[in-house]
């Protein structure tokens, strides 16, 4: 093999044209993406969340406030206390419910069950290896 040295800058020159080249498609695709970020307005909600949940759990609220779903770490404790038969500790829960509730309002908790929250995928793929193997 011989190597030509009056090619040699050539093929370099075409390599750093190259690298150029995607180097620059890169930041273009980077500014697309940002743009896009800011015209649907998902840029900053993540954090905006945190810090309203924060600002909330920090601020206790006189008035009764309205039913809020359950936050996930709510439905773990439960289930952790179902788990472990902890009656007592389903009995705060129960009563720190009925606090965010307000008075007027009357519950009852009838049953406390475990809730698979696995999502669809999730089933459907167990499901796919199970079946795979008969």
């Amino acid at each position: 093999m011989q190597l030509h040295f009056d090619t040699l800058p050539e093929g370099l020159l075409v390599t750093a044209i190259g690298v150029g080249i995607v180097f620059v498609g890169l930041v273009v695709l980077i500014g697309l993406i940002k743009l896009m970020q800011i015209a649907t307005g998902s840029m900053g909600q993540k954090k905006e969340k945190k810090v309203k949940k924060a600002d909330k759990a920090a601020t206790p609220s006189a008035s009764p406030v309205a039913a809020a779903p359950v936050s996930d770490e709510v439905l773990a404790a439960i289930t952790a206390a179902v788990a472990m038969h902890d009656d007592e500790l389903i009995a705060v829960i129960s009563a720190a419910v009925t606090a965010m509730m307000g008075e007027g309002t009357a519950f009852r908790v009838r049953r406390v069950r475990r809730i698979s929250n696995a999502s669809a995928w999730n089933k459907a793929g167990r499901e796919e290896q199970v079946y795979s193997r008969f």
